[in-house]
C-alpha cells in the first residue's frame, strides 16, 4: 500500500491581505497528478484545511472541488482528513455522510466511539490493507474528561489534559489494529510533539493543542507511520524511530518559512513489522516567496534584476535595508517604483538596522516632563519609529485620524 501524507492547506489564507488562492488551485492540481503518477492509494490531510473556521466560498469551492475530482478520476482508494486547530468541526463533519459514500473518510471531532475515528482501506484482494487511527485536533475539555478516568481525583487540569491525549491516541491505535489485523495502522494527529522544530508565531498562530505546548510522542510509537499536522517545516520526528513525521504545509505562510523546502511524504508500506519507506515530493514554489536583505544600493540593484528577468512574473517580495546612514523613507520610495507596475509585490518594508536607542520610541521625549508630553506628538513617534516605515502622506492621514479620534485632547 501506498499513502500520500501532506497537511496544512489553510485554503483562504493570505500574505499581507494577498489573495493565493491561485496557488492553493496550483498545488491541488501538483497534488492531484502526483497522486496518479505514485499510485497511491491513500491520500491522508492531517488538518488545518481550512485557514479560519468560517472559511469564503471561495476556499470550500477549492476543497470540495478537489475531492469530487478524487472521486471522478479515481486519483486514489481513499481521501482521509483529520480536522485541524483552524478548522470548523461542524462544517467539516456536514456532508461526512455524503463524502464516505464516495470513499472519503472526514474525522471533525474525536468521540467515545472510537469506531468513528478508524478507516479501514481495502486491498486488491478486499481484504484490509490498511488501517488509519485519524485522530482530530482535540480541545482541552475533550482532553480533559478523558484523561478523567485515567488519573487520581486531584489530578491537576494538564495532568488530565496530558493524559487524556496519550489515553485517546494509545485507544485509537489500538483500534485501528483490531480492526484490521495484520495490517499496517497509520496513526493521524493534529498536534506539536515534543523536540519538533516549530516554524515561527506569525504562521503557526497557536501552536499549543488543549493548552499544552507540546505532547510526549511515545503513545503513538505503537502505529507503523505517524503523519502529522500543525506544524509547518516538513520533518521527522527525533525519537519517533523513523516512523513519525510532519509533512509540513505546502505554502510558505510567511517570508521566515522560505527558508525551508515544502514537501509533502510519499509512504510505502512493506511486510508486517518493516519501518516503512518515507520519500519527499518538494513542492513546487508557484509564487515564489522572497527576502532581500541589504545595503539600500544593493537591494535596488537586486530587485531591479529580479523585475528585469521577468517583468510579468508573480513574486511576493519583503525587503530588509541594513547598513546605511540617514533617513530610509527615499529609499522606499524608490524601491517601490522599481517594483511598480510588474508582478513583484513588495509586502514587507523593514529598517533593520540596531535601534539608536537615545532618540528612538518614548526616549525621544527624554527630559521633557509628563505634563510637556502631547498626545500627538506621541502618536507621530510611533508611526515613525515603526518598522512598516509609513510615507509623509500616509503619517499625514493617520495623524488626521487620530486629531478626530483624540478629540481634542491634549
Amino acid at each position: 500500500m501506498k499513502l500520500v501524507h501532506t497537511s496544512d492547506w489553510h485554503l483562504g489564507a493570505r500574505l499581507h491581505e494577498e489573495d493565493r488562492s491561485m496557488e492553493h488551485a496550483a498545488f491541488l492540481d501538483w497534488l492531484a497528478a502526483l497522486l496518479v503518477e505514485e499510485h497511491a492509494d491513500v491520500l491522508l490531510v492531517a488538518g488545518d484545511i481550512f485557514d479560519v473556521k468560517a472559511p469564503s466560498p471561495q476556499a470550500q469551492s477549492l476543497y470540495y472541488g478537489f475531492l469530487a475530482r478524487a472521486v471522478k478520476e479515481h486519483l486514489c482508494r481513499k481521501v482521509v482528513a483529520i480536522a485541524g486547530n483552524h478548522d470548523s468541526c461542524k462544517l467539516l463533519a456536514a456532508p461526512s455522510n455524503l463524502l464516505g459514500e464516495l470513499g472519503i473518510s472526514v474525522v471533525a471531532s474525536a468521540a467515545g466511539d472510537l469506531s468513528r475515528e478508524v478507516v479501514v482501506v481495502d486491498g486488491d484482494d478486499s481484504r484490509p490493507a490498511l488501517a488509519v487511527a485519524a485522530v482530530p485536533f482535540m480541545y482541552d475539555a475533550e482532553l480533559a474528561n478523558f484523561g478523567a478516568r485515567e488519573t487520581a481525583a486531584d489530578a491537576s487540569r494538564e495532568e488530565k489534559v496530558r493524559a487524556g491525549w496519550c489515553a485517546h491516541s494509545s485507544a485509537a491505535i489500538a483500534a485501528a489494529r483490531s480492526a484490521a489485523p495484520g495490517a499496517p495502522v497509520v496513526a493521524a494527529a493534529h498536534c506539536t510533539i515534543l523536540d519538533a522544530e516549530p516554524s515561527d508565531a506569525e504562521s503557526e498562530r497557536c501552536r499549543r493543542v488543549g493548552g499544552i505546548e507540546a505532547y510526549d510522542p511515545s503513545p503513538l510509537a505503537a502505529a507503523d507511520y505517524v503523519a502529522l499536522g500543525h506544524l509547518h517545516v516538513p520533518q521527522q520526528v527525533r525519537g519517533g524511530a523513523g516512523r513519525m513525521f510532519y509533512s509540513g504545509s505546502p505554502l510558505c505562510m510567511s517570508f521566515d518559512e522560505a527558508r525551508f523546502g515544502k514537501s509533502v511524504n510519499v509512504v510505502t508500506f512493506g511486510g508486517p513489522g518493516e519501518i516503512p519507506k518515507v520519500e519527499k515530493r518538494a513542492v513546487p514554489a508557484f509564487v515564489p516567496v522572497l527576502t532581500l536583505c541589504d545595503t539600500p544600493d544593493v537591494a535596488k540593484a537586486k530587485l531591479a534584476e529580479l523585475v528585469a528577468a521577468d517583468r510579468a512574473k508573480r513574486r511576493f517580495v519583503r525587503i530588509q535595508l541594513k547598513d546605511f546612514e540617514g533617513e530610509s523613507r527615499g529609499h522606499w520610495t524608490d524601491l517601490r517604483a522599481i517594483a511598480a507596475d510588474s508582478g513583484t509585490l513588495i509586502l514587507e518594508e523593514n529598517d533593520v538596522r540596531p535601534v539608536m536607542r537615545e532618540t528612538s520610541g518614548l526616549r525621544a521625549f527624554a527630559g521633557r516632563g509628563i505634563r510637556q508630553l502631547k498626545p500627538r506628538d506621541v502618536a507621530e513617534r510611533k508611526l515613525r519609529d515603526s518598522v512598516r516605515n509609513f510615507s509623509e502622506s500616509e503619517i499625514a492621514s493617520y495623524m488626521a485620524m487620530f486629531a478626530e479620534a483624540a478629540g481634542g485632547v491634549e
